[in-house]
């Protein structure tokens, strides 16, 4: 079992422990995502999300590959833009990070992507990032439940829908080198990103 690829084990946990729709409130994929052939990308580590085949499309509504990330370190959460207190607060940490990392501009990716999966259309995502004042090196993305649910399992972001169509989380911003290998988190809201800046210097020497 320890020699099975990452993404190989993300699909395991999953039939082993993915909710019930009934628990969930699983929503089907929006019709603008396209399916993208269940294989691995060549070359990359067992241990990247970049192995992760599904196409996510971004809020400019372009199709986009995790592998796109690549070549860069990359600070990337999970968040819902209907979010009334969380999710724009670890948006605020991202943009801190970013703004301390001011000298490194255009060497670091910031990824956003949304587990709901029913609003959180290329329209919408646009307007969040208009909200936020997010910058063109941030990427927000929104893809199928079945996209969104292994990405969490590989980052180990746990979530559920509520009752009302919102959604309980883990808050965590994760860095990922510059072949999609998650190297560190930062957990909680408002943390001293000090540890996470140190970490993505660290991948820039």
């Amino acid at each position: 079992m320890k020699q099975l690829p990452l993404l190989a084990a993300a699909f395991l946990l999953l039939a082993g422990c993915n909710p019930s729709p009934e628990e969930t409130g699983k929503a089907a994929p929006g019709p603008s995502v396209a399916a993208a052939p269940a294989q691995p990308v060549s070359g990359l580590s067992s241990e990247s999300v970049y192995q992760l085949p599904d196409t996510f499309q971004t809020q400019n509504r372009q199709p986009f590959l995790l592998p796109e990330l690549a070549g860069k370190p990359t600070v990337l959460a999970m968040v819902f833009t209907n979010c009334g207190y969380a999710c724009p607060r670890l948006t605020d940490d991202m943009k801190a990070i970013e703004t301390k990392l001011a000298a490194s501009a255009g060497q670091v990716n910031y990824a956003l992507v949304s587990f709901d999966v029913a609003r959180d259309t290329a329209e919408q995502l646009k307007r969040y990032a208009t909200e936020k004042n997010l910058g063109n090196n941030w990427v927000l993305l929104h893809g199928s439940d079945e996209a969104v649910r292994t990405l969490s399992v590989l980052l180990n972001v746990p979530y559920e829908k509520t009752e009302d169509g919102n959604f309980s989380h883990a808050n965590k911003i994760i860095v990922l080198d510059q072949n999609g290998v998650p190297r560190f988190h930062q957990e909680g809201l408002g943390t001293n990103p000090e540890a996470t800046i140190s970490q993505i210097n660290a991948l820039l020497r």
